[in-house]
């Protein structure tokens, strides 16, 4: 679904499914009308039916994007268990045809500001609830969602090849997102977790 409009529609479907149907299949907790999951690490609680969110503890606040994404995920969640088989974004049903952007907007970003810096990119990411892996040359697992975890990987590079990065998905992703939400979340996940304010492209780190 393109994010352009999207709030309006996902909260409408939003208010129209199960909240305990939502809550086993999302694995969020409902307790008052309310949900309370953690994204990228971080607490955010979700009203139920109206689709308010709070995410009092982290800066910068959820953007619009962000929003559509936790909706999606908790009206659409299938309940499914990682099936431990990772897939680039590039593998994904459709994936090739938003491939360049994805690069430019995530891998490519990642791989400049953090190749050289991989303490700071694992402890800025076991912050956000990451697990390190042994993967190219520094490499984290992140629970971005309660059911949907990513892998961040970095190579530094060296004279023979430029530094890059890559994000994975456990093969379950397309059962609880399809891939133009998967697009954004790696996206605003990456952003989220090491270019807080969206400073990708610029000098100062985070």
């Amino acid at each position: 679904m393109c994010m352009n409009n999207a709030l309006a529609k996902t909260t409408t479907d939003f208010a129209g499914c199960d909240p305990l149907s939502m809550a086993q299949l999302s694995g969020a907790r409902f307790s008052q009308n309310r949900f309370s999951l953690q994204y990228c690490g971080l607490p955010v609680t979700v009203d139920y039916p109206g689709g308010e969110m709070r995410f009092d503890r982290a800066k910068p606040p959820l953007n619009y994007k962000e929003k559509v994404l936790l909706l999606q995920y908790l009206s659409y969640a299938c309940g499914l268990p990682p099936r431990g088989r990772w897939l680039s974004f590039l593998d994904l049903k459709g994936g090739p045809l938003h491939w360049q952007p994805f690069q430019r907007e995530a891998l490519e970003p990642l791989a400049q500001r953090y190749h050289d810096r991989h303490d700071l990119f694992l402890a800025t990411g076991i912050k956000h609830g990451g697990e390190q892996v042994k993967m190219g040359d520094a490499a984290l697992i992140i629970p971005v969602l309660p059911r949907l975890s990513l892998t961040f990987i970095l190579w530094q590079g060296d004279s023979e090849f430029a530094p890059r990065s890559m994000i994975l998905f456990d093969a379950v992703a397309e059962s609880y997102l399809p891939t133009a939400s998967l697009y954004v979340l790696g996206i605003e996940a990456a952003i989220r977790i090491w270019f807080p304010g969206d400073s990708r492209f610029g000098e100062s780190l985070p």
